[in-house]
């Protein structure tokens, strides 16, 4: 199980107009930009690094030498370098919970799907076999027996612990192997909550109802 938290700006919304914090300046990205010109012509979305350190998204309208022109949500029209310019995915694939499954897998690209997702009280995420949890800090409805039987009958598959704690343990017993599962993240992201709720549904599926349960969680 891989945590991490959200680092971004803006109070947690979803709109296209918003900006994505990160910590590191773009990387050259030049094997995209023989595409500018169709971007251009279809409209699309590209995410343009600004000097304050964000991400912003926006549509190019045109482009100069090394420098391009972007119009971003609130309508004004700015200089950048376009070097310093991404793919932004299209509206269709906002909200998806695979980060594999977005056409552009960029830094700014990842935040923002991340971001559009908890603002939706949708925390648990995954990027292929790793699950990705955010610390909501507030009191969210996403586990307890109900749930433990839906991901026990294999009737959900979205990403969330228990999914994780039930591939473990199918292959535990269909392989006979010990499994791990590796939790990570800063202070406070809420490593030994999501430890709680994965040790919760193991000891469920040994038969939690003679204590070992409350045992473990203790």
């Amino acid at each position: 199980v891989k945590e991490e938290r959200a680092n971004v700006a803006g109070g947690g919304g979803g709109g296209s107009g918003e900006a994505v914090m990160s910590a590191t300046t773009p990387a050259s990205h030049s094997d995209w930009h023989d595409n500018i010109d169709y971007f251009i012509q279809k409209k699309l979305r590209v995410w343009c690094w600004l000097p304050s350190g964000e991400w912003e998204l926006g549509r190019i309208k045109s482009t100069s030498g090394k420098e391009s022109f972007i119009q971003i949500a609130s309508g004004n029209v700015i200089q950048v370098s376009t070097s310093e310019l991404l793919p932004a995915n299209p509206d269709i694939l906002e909200g998806v919970d695979d980060l594999m499954q977005l056409s552009y897998l960029n830094e700014p690209s990842a935040v923002y799907n991340l971001q559009h997702r908890y603002s939706r009280d949708m925390i648990y995420s995954k990027a292929g076999p790793v699950l990705i949890a955010i610390n909501p800090f507030k009191t969210v409805q996403l586990c307890g027996s109900d749930l433990i039987a839906t991901y026990r009958q294999k009737l959900a598959d979205g990403p969330h612990v228990y999914a994780t704690a039930d591939a473990a343990y199918t292959g535990m017993m269909r392989d006979g192997a010990n499994q791990s599962i590796i939790i990570s993240g800063e202070s406070g992201a809420g490593k030994t909550e999501t430890a709680k709720i994965a040790m919760q549904y193991l000891a469920t599926l040994g038969g939690g109802g003679n204590g070992i349960e409350h045992e473990v969680l203790e």
